[in-house]
C-alpha cells in the first residue's frame, strides 16, 4: 500500500525521500530502455491518506498519446516512452496531483516526485484528471446512489426485471431514467414488438419479448406486474439513481505495479476536413474507434465509427496514423478482419443508412484501394427492409462468413466461386453477434438474444444450439483457444454474478466461473499464447473505485487480476492479444479521447511496440492455412 498518515507526516515523509532515492539507484543501472530511441521515467507517488495503485498518466503532449502506469507501494516506472514533453499526474477516484512538466531524450529516465491531495472540485465522472490528458462527458445531472434493495424493493415485477431485463440492460436501466407511465409503456411494448403486425422492425432488440415466441419466459402476466412496478419505483419524480457499488474490484498491486497502457489518440479533424466537413454536419457523429487488428508488418488497423466511416492504420513505433474514407462514408461498419495476404474485410453495418442495401468490403492493405464491395443478401433471404452485418470470421479455406445482427443469418462468401450463400439461424429471433471460426472450420456464433451459442458445422451446413448454465442472459462474443475450446462472458443481472464460461468441445462439458467484480460485463474474451483468457469489462461505472477493467483470467489458478483501464468508464467491444501477450483494444465509450490502446501486463518484455499476432493474420490462436487465400493482385 502506499499509504502515509496524516500524524507521520514528517516520518513518513523521510521513509519517501528514502524510497525515491533507492529507486533512482535502482533505475540508473539499468537507464537504457529496452525499446531503442526511447525514455523511462520511475517516481513516487505519495498522500496524507492510504492508497492502493494509484494511476499515473504521462502525456506525450507533442504526439498525443498517453501512457499509464500504477503505484506500488507508492512508486512507480514507465517505459518505452517517446521523446517528447510530457505532462505528468496522479489519481485514484478520491485523490490528484498536480501536473508536472518534463522533457525526455533518448535514453533519459528522469525521476518525478508527486503528491496526491483531495479533488478540486467534483470527482471527474468517468476517466482520467479532469483537464490533464483527456476528459469524457459524464452523465447528465445529478445522479443519487442507494443500495440494491432500497432502489428495487422486493415483489413480483423485481422478480421480472431480474430474470428477464437485467439480463441485458443491468442494475441501473431503470433507475437512470425515471418515466411516466406512458413512457414505460412505450418502452415495454418496443421489446415485446406490439406495433410488429403493422411495420417491420428497425431495430434488433425490437420485439426480443414477444408473448410465447421469446427465449425469454415473459407473458402478459409478467408484463402487468413489471409495469406496475416501474411506474411506482421509477416514476417521473423518483430521480435519477444508480445502484451503490459494495463490492470493489479485488486489486493485485504487486501485478499492476509490472504492467503499462498506452493510449494513441486519434487525431481532432482540422476545420472543414473530416467530420468538419460541411457534408457530414448532418450527422454530427463524432470519432469513436472500435475493433483493432494487426496486419503482417506490425502495423494496427482500426474502425472508425464516426461520421464520415474512416478505416485508420496506426504504425505503433512511430505513433503515426493514417487514415481512408469508406466507399460510403455514411453506411456503417462495426468490425473488421485481416487475411494471410493483408485483405482488410469489412461487413457494412447499419450506420446512418438502416435500410440500405450491405456489402461487404475488401480493402488491399498493400496497394491501398478499395477492391471488393460483395452484396451479402443478393436474393433478400433476409427479409426485412432494415437489416445490417456486424461480426464476421474466416476458415482455412478463405472463405468469409459475416453475421446479420439484423437479420438473424449468417452469410458465406466464398472465395473460390464468389457465390454467396444466406443461412437463417434457426434459433428463434436470433441476434448473432460475436463470430468466430474454431480449428475444425466450424462457425461459432454469440447470440445477444438470451446468451446462448451456436455452432455453424461447414462441411454440411448444419446447426448446433448450446445453453450455459446460466440463462437467460446475455452474452455478446466468445472466442477459441488453442486446444479448440469455446469461451464466452456473460453479463451479470441484479445480484447475480457476471460468469465466465468454457466449453469443451472434446467432452461437452461447460464450466462457469463467477466474476468476482460487482456489475460485471464481460464483452469480448480472448486467449494469449500462455493460456490466459482475457475480457474486456465496463465493470463497476462510476462509482466504482476503478470503473472499467481488462482482466485476465489464469485456468490454471482460477484467479482473476484486473487491469483498470486509464479512460475509467469507455467500454471496449473488441480486444486482440499479440504474441508476446499485449492486449489491444479501442476505448469505444470515449467521444472526447478515441483512440488507440494497448496494456502491457508486464512492461519488462517490451522490447518493440510493433504488434504481431502469435500465428498472423487473422489472428486466431492456431496457424490457418495459407492455401486459398488471395493472389498477389488482391483478386
Amino acid at each position: 500500500m502506499g499509504c502515509v498518515r496524516k500524524n507521520n507526516v514528517v516520518r513518513a515523509g523521510l521513509r519517501l525521500s528514502v524510497a525515491a532515492i533507492g529507486m533512482s539507484l535502482l533505475f540508473v543501472a539499468g537507464a537504457q530502455a529496452e525499446v531503442p530511441g526511447t525514455a523511462s521515467v520511475t517516481g513516487t507517488v505519495s498522500a496524507s491518506e492510504s492508497f492502493q495503485a494509484a494511476q499515473v498518466y504521462l502525456r506525450n503532449v507533442d504526439r498525443g498519446i498517453v501512457y499509464q502506469v500504477y503505484t506500488n507501494g507508492g512508486q512507480f516506472r514507465a517505459v518505452a516512452l517517446f521523446p517528447g514533453t510530457y505532462e505528468v499526474s496522479a489519481s485514484t477516484k478520491r485523490l490528484e496531483s498536480d501536473v508536472q512538466t518534463i522533457t525526455v531524450s533518448a535514453g533519459d529516465s528522469p525521476v518525478v516526485s508527486l503528491t496526491l491531495g483531495p479533488l478540486s472540485g467534483d470527482a471527474p465522472p468517468l476517466v482520467i484528471p479532469a483537464g490533464r490528458t483527456a476528459m469524457e462527458r459524464g452523465t447528465s445531472g445529478e445522479v443519487q446512489y442507494a443500495s440494491y434493495d432500497e432502489i428495487y424493493p422486493p415483489g413480483p415485477g423485481r422478480d421480472v426485471a431480474e430474470q428477464v431485463c437485467m439480463a441485458c440492460h443491468g442494475e441501473n436501466f431503470f433507475p437512470t431514467r425515471p418515466g411516466t407511465q406512458r413512457q414505460w409503456e412505450s418502452w415495454i411494448d418496443h421489446m415485446v414488438g406490439s406495433t410488429l403486425g403493422e411495420q417491420d422492425p428497425t431495430r434488433y432488440g425490437q420485439g426480443l419479448l414477444s408473448f410465447r415466441a421469446s427465449m425469454f419466459r415473459f407473458g402478459r402476466e409478467d408484463r402487468d406486474a413489471l409495469l406496475n412496478y416501474v411506474v411506482e419505483n421509477f416514476g417521473p419524480d423518483s430521480g435519477r439513481r444508480r445502484v451503490a457499488i459494495e463490492k470493489q474490484t479485488p486489486i493485485d498491486e504487486e501485478a499492476l505495479g509490472n504492467a503499462m497502457y498506452i493510449e494513441y489518440y486519434l487525431p481532432k479533424d482540422s476545420p472543414g476536413e473530416g467530420q468538419n466537413d460541411p457534408q457530414w454536419a448532418r450527422d454530427r457523429v463524432s470519432r469513436y474507434g472500435q475493433d483493432p487488428r494487426f496486419d503482417a508488418d506490425g502495423n494496427v488497423w482500426l474502425v472508425d465509427r464516426g461520421v464520415p466511416h474512416r478505416l485508420v492504420k496506426l504504425d505503433p513505433r512511430t505513433g503515426e496514423q493514417k487514415e481512408w474514407l469508406y466507399p460510403d462514408p455514411r453506411n456503417g461498419n462495426h468490425e473488421i478482419l485481416i487475411d494471410p495476404e493483408g485483405m482488410i474485410w469489412l461487413p457494412e453495418h447499419r450506420g446512418r443508412t438502416g435500410d440500405k442495401e450491405k456489402r461487404l468490403l475488401g480493402f488491399n492493405s498493400k496497394n491501398e484501394q478499395w477492391e471488393h464491395e460483395i452484396l451479402m443478401d443478393p436474393d433478400d433471404v433476409v427479409r426485412n427492409p432494415t437489416k445490417f452485418m456486424q461480426s464476421l470470421a474466416m476458415d482455412s479455406k478463405g472463405n468469409i462468413y459475416v453475421g446479420w445482427i439484423m437479420g438473424g443469418a449468417l452469410s458465406k462468401w466464398e472465395k473460390a466461386t464468389g457465390e454467396v450463400s444466406v443461412f437463417r439461424i434457426p434459433t428463434p429471433h436470433a441476434i448473432p453477434y460475436g463470430v468466430v471460426a474454431d480449428k475444425n472450420d466450424n462457425i461459432w456464433i454469440a447470440l445477444w438474444s438470451g446468451g446462448k451459442i451456436v455452432k455453424f458445422d461447414t462441411s454440411n451446413n448444419s446447426w448446433t444450439e448450446y445453453t450455459a448454465p446460466t440463462y437467460p442472459a446475455h452474452t455478446r462474443r466468445l472466442n477459441v483457444d488453442k486446444d479448440n475450446n469455446i469461451w464466452w462472458g456473460i453479463y451479470s443481472a441484479g445480484k447475480r454474478d457476471g460468469k465466465l464460461v468454457k466449453l469443451d468441445q472434446s467432452t461437452g462439458k461447460m464450466t462457469e466461473w463467477s466474476i468476482p467484480q460487482q456489475n460485471a460485463e464481460p464483452y469480448d474474451v480472448a486467449p494469449d499464447p500462455e493460456g490466459n483468457i482475457w475480457a474486456a469489462d465496463v465493470g463497476q461505472r462510476i462509482d466504482g473505485d476503478y470503473g472499467a477493467t481488462i482482466w485476465r483470467f489464469n485456468p490454471n489458478t482460477e484467479e482473476f487480476t484486473f487491469y483498470p483501464k486509464p479512460q475509467r468508464h469507455a467500454d471496449s467491444p473488441k480486444i486482440q492479444v499479440t504474441g508476446d501477450g499485449a492486449v489491444w483494444y479501442s476505448p469505444r465509450g470515449s467521444r472526447e479521447a478515441p483512440a488507440f490502446g494497448v496494456l502491457y501486463p508486464d512492461m519488462d518484455k517490451i522490447d518493440s511496440l510493433a504488434a504481431y499476432y502469435e500465428f498472423g493474420p487473422p489472428g486466431y490462436p492456431f496457424e490457418v492455412p495459407s492455401a486459398g487465400t488471395t493472389d498477389d493482385d488482391g483478386q
